[in-house]
């Protein structure tokens, strides 16, 4: 227990410099206890948990159409102050708005037969870099998926040269 701590986090918060609930969760951690009164909706779930569930959400569009950007923009909103799940969920976003586009031109290209066998092709392209994304993001790695357009900035994870 650090008294030293918690008597200056005592002053802040009566200077009005930290809110309550940072003075509650700062107290916490200084007695070596998690804080009770955490903000976080999805409970003590870490970074790459919670990325890697953001990218199996798009498979909720399997089920409904709608669902599959809903349900991720939802996930993204509720932890995007942090960096890791904001990059992630720009990556997500990315293939979303991309898949669709390419959803559009199969459609279109239904009319020369071509686009049924266009549209099973990016259904299991789909599903193959979703899983990849998910796996990719418990493993700390941040990169769009292939094929993907980048409507939003991503900055990837930088690639380690394995030297021979």
């Amino acid at each position: 227990m650090d008294l030293e701590k918690i008597e200056k986090l005592n002053e802040l918060k009566e200077k009005g410099l930290i809110s309550e609930q940072e003075y509650n969760e700062a107290k916490a951690k200084a007695l070596g206890s998690k804080s009770t009164t955490s903000s976080d909706p999805m409970g003590d779930m870490d970074n790459r948990t919670f990325s890697m569930l953001l990218h199996f959400s798009q498979l909720c569009g399997f089920v409904a159409p709608v669902f599959g950007w809903v349900v991720p923009l939802v996930l993204w909103i509720i932890k995007r102050d942090d960096p890791y799940i904001d990059q992630q969920g720009k990556v997500v976003f990315n293939w979303i708005i991309s898949s669709f586009i390419y959803f559009i031109i199969c459609l279109i290209l239904m009319m020369l037969v071509v686009g049924f066998f266009l549209m099973i092709a990016l259904g299991i392209a789909s599903i193959i870099f979703i899983v990849i994304g998910a796996i990719r993001a418990k493993d700390g790695v941040i990169k769009n998926y292939p094929m993907s357009i980048g409507f939003f900035r991503v900055e990837p994870t930088p690639v380690e040269r394995i030297e021979p």
